[in-house]
């Protein structure tokens, strides 16, 4: 029956293939399901959310329908929200599964608001852009996993943007249909396959000869009846093998025999010859051999009668009843029959052992089978295992729960701290752009085209800057640098935005400090204040990706002191050396070479009356705490030397400082003005000192006090 149900194995498998390509191929529909955005009003702006997107029905894909050209900007949802704003705009979500027969259709909201808006080309928001025309087969990929992500489709702001999306829908039935019937139509060719090797290798087994030609087999009667003894009572072969013994049976077998008593459930040609017993098997033999013996149970005649395996049967049961040891009824080994007794004169002890040596391997196959397919489903139980053997599986599952616990802590602990709002391709953007127009602006010597991209201090200081150059050729600002070496980016949504980015310039021996900010979603981050670092002095290593970074009030207690106390008070400390506050300054190059040069200068004019102060200028003065819990304090002074000249004595002046005084010589007192800007690096414990991580200044004015 083998072969046949190979063949027809065959056929139906390739049947089922042949369908399933068929389904795939020759009968599938050339249409392919789409869902479409619905028609809604025009607006400057369309936002298409990561709601489109479904990466576990595998679609990442979807198609912009659009004439004309058109830019595709990448940014965070929150940054995109910001940026529209009060602007009328299109919102696109997720697909909406159509109702019975109606198709499917995405989700479009038209918002009113603000027919038009600035052109949001060229924001520091967008990670990435794209301006392209025409129909564009869109790929989503999100930088990464931090926040949510969407798309912002605009034109110029004024005209309307495209609205028009389509996605492509998973396979129909059909066609998962067709898939299904290729992998069944396969699985049944490969159990034709199997049924045709079975039957071929039972094939081989029925040509052999039952004895072989060199094989003497002895044996007579008694061999005989002891076979049908054993048939008759159900005992194993064992006891069978011990009954021919006793008759003086003799019987001998080949090696092929002996290998084909495993091959397959066919009679054995000697089921004299035990083999393969288990130990529970022999302790079986022993128990039904005792019972074996009795004469009515070799009964030669037995054989004759229908029913004599079960009348041998009973007649074994009933002399080890009248012996001296009396077979337990529940001993293992003896099976009281529920229903009747079987008849069938082919249950033979042959068919009795053969069903026992072939059920107990398949048995022990498929158990084997199963617990390799049920651990190799499970890759934790057998990674414990590995690890730690000896350990408890109840132990191991508290550890397991335990360790799972603290990842959710952890990253709980990861969530509160945010995550940057720039990326570090944003930041190197922003800083690139920032040092391609102040290099602009710093040939030609024009503030005015620092604009939109330096403000406030840093401004200031680079039009004076430019100023002094006119007066002293040997005055130049310092070229901002592009490659960042560290950088503390703000992980609040609300604006202004800030961060402090170290960089060094190539031609520069020491970093720099930039401070940027953005104050509004639909400005640019632009340059408030930059410094050379002090020699010697170091900043934390802090990625711009790195979240925990936020705004502080300068005047908040948020480390071991307020930003601006601490620069209040350094400043004091530069204009007086014993001033105690010192001892909380960390010691650097810059303060020991400013104090020292402002002590000789004293000491060196004796007709001159020489004293410095820094007043605080609280306006433009920030503060960031940073992931460490210390703060990055930024402020300005207006750093004055005034020189009081004693009776009869003059105050000399040369280069800037004479050409803002408009003399050379004076003998009124004179006030010197410098534009100084400061960056302070505020530890978050006590015991740790502050440090002036940079220093500024450049000449402002000169008044002589008539």
């Amino acid at each position: 029956m083998r072969l046949p149900a190979s063949i027809i194995a065959f056929i139906l498998g390739l049947l089922m293939a042949g369908i399933g390509v068929g389904l795939l191929t020759v009968w599938a529909s050339d249409e392919v399901p789409t869902a479409q955005t619905e028609e809604v009003e025009d607006a400057p702006l369309t936002v298409i959310s990561e709601d489109l997107i479904d990466p576990q029905a595998e679609r990442d894909e979807f198609t912009i329908s659009a004439e004309g050209e058109y830019t595709i900007a990448l940014a965070r949802t929150q940054d995109i929200e910001a940026w529209v704003g009060d602007a009328a705009h299109v919102t696109i979500g997720a697909v909406q599964e159509g109702e019975d027969d109606a198709p499917s259709t995405i989700e479009t909201q038209f918002t009113e608001g603000e027919t038009t808006v600035p052109d949001p080309s060229g924001s520091d928001l967008w990670v990435a852009s794209e301006t392209t025309e025409g129909d564009l087969r869109y790929r989503w990929s999100a930088p990464d996993d931090s926040g949510e992500w969407s798309l912002l489709i605009f034109r110029d702001g004024e005209e309307p943007a495209p609205s028009a999306v389509t996605v492509e829908l998973p396979e129909e039935e059909e066609s998962l249909l067709g898939t299904v019937l290729i992998v069944l139509g396969a699985l049944v060719i490969l159990v034709g396959i199997f049924l045709l090797y079975r039957a071929l290798a039972t094939r081989r087994r029925d040509r052999s000869p039952e004895t072989d030609p060199g094989t003497t087999r002895v044996g007579g009667p008694a061999a005989g009846a002891a076979t049908g003894a054993t048939a008759a009572t159900g005992a194993t072969a064992a006891t069978g093998a011990a009954a021919a013994t006793g008759a003086g049976a003799t019987d001998t077998t080949t090696v092929e025999d002996d290998m084909n008593q495993t091959e397959g459930p066919h009679e054995s040609p000697h089921p004299e010859a035990p083999q393969h017993v288990d130990p529970s098997e022999e302790e079986l033999t022993g128990v039904l051999g005792s019972v074996s013996t009795t004469e009515s149970t070799y009964d030669p005649e037995a054989l004759k009668d229908e029913d004599s395996a079960a009348a041998g049967t009973e007649t074994a049961r009933t002399d080890s009843a009248g012996g001296a040891d009396p077979v337990d009824p529940d001993a293992t080994g003896i099976i009281d029959p529920v229903g009747p007794e079987p008849t069938a004169p082919e249950a033979t002890e042959d068919d009795t052992e053969d069903d026992t040596e072939e059920g107990r391997t398949w048995r022990s196959r498929s158990v084997a089978t199963a617990a390799a397919f049920a651990l190799a489903l499970s890759p934790a139980a057998l990674m414990a295992d590995a690890e730690n053997p000896a350990q408890d599986p109840a132990e191991d599952e508290s550890a397991q729960t335990e360790e799972v616990e603290a990842e959710e802590v952890e990253a709980e602990d990861g969530e509160g701290a945010g995550y940057s709002v720039l990326l570090q391709s944003q930041l190197q953007g922003i800083v690139d752009d920032i040092a391609e127009q102040t290099a602009a602006a710093d040939a030609e010597f024009d503030a005015e085209m620092l604009s939109p991209r330096v403000s406030g201090n840093a401004a200031q200081v680079r039009e004076l800057t430019y100023r002094n150059h006119e007066m002293d050729e040997d005055v130049t600002a310092d070229a901002i640098g592009t490659e960042i070496l560290s950088a503390a980016v703000t992980s609040g949504t609300d604006f202004p935005r800030q961060a402090v980015v170290i960089t060094q310039d190539a031609e520069a021996e020491v970093p720099q400090v930039l401070v940027i900010e953005q104050a509004s979603p639909r400005e640019n981050y632009e340059l408030i204040q930059a410094v050379l670092m002090v020699p010697g002095t170091e900043f934390p290593a802090i990625a711009a990706e790195d979240g925990g970074v936020e705004p502080v009030d300068p005047d908040a207690e948020e480390a071991r002191f307020a930003a601006n106390h601490a620069m209040e008070r350094v400043a004091v400390f530069l204009n007086n050396s014993e001033y105690y506050f010192g001892m909380s300054v960390e010691e650097n190059a810059y303060i020991e070479d400013l104090q020292a040069y402002q002590e000789e200068l004293s000491e060196s004019a004796e007709d001159l009356s020489i004293s410095y102060t820094r007043p605080f200028i609280g306006e433009g003065s920030t503060a960031m705490r940073l992931p460490d819990g210390s703060v990055i304090a930024v402020g300005s002074f207006d750093s004055t030397t005034q020189l009081q000249p004693e009776d009869g004595a003059s105050i000399n002046l040369t280069g800037v400082t004479a050409e803002l005084a408009g003399t050379d010589s004076t003998t009124d007192d004179v006030d010197i003005v410098n534009r100084e800007s400061m960056i302070l690096h505020i530890p978050a414990e006590d015991g740790e000192r502050v440090v002036v991580l940079g220093v500024h200044d450049i000449v402002n004015e000169v008044n002589v006090l008539d």
